[in-house]
């Protein structure tokens, strides 16, 4: 899934599958028994914390698959 963080307006931009795709994994969780859920504002700074890691890449310089 692929997040845009917009410098000028300073806002997340999430595709609009984002919440759906967290609902998915929540119901694979619930189904399996788990009691914790995937939060969407948690699941985006985990992300962020893990990536900015890294440093920054230009979109064409990733590998294609």
């Amino acid at each position: 899934m692929r997040i845009i963080i917009d410098t000028e307006k300073e806002k997340i931009i999430v595709p609009d599958s984002f919440f759906n795709q967290i609902d998915k994994m929540n119901k694979v969780l619930a189904e399996n028994g788990a009691d914790k859920k995937i939060d969407y504002e948690q699941f985006i700074k985990d992300s962020f914390e893990k990536a900015s890691k890294n440093a920054p890449i230009r979109k064409a310089d990733l590998k294609k698959k």
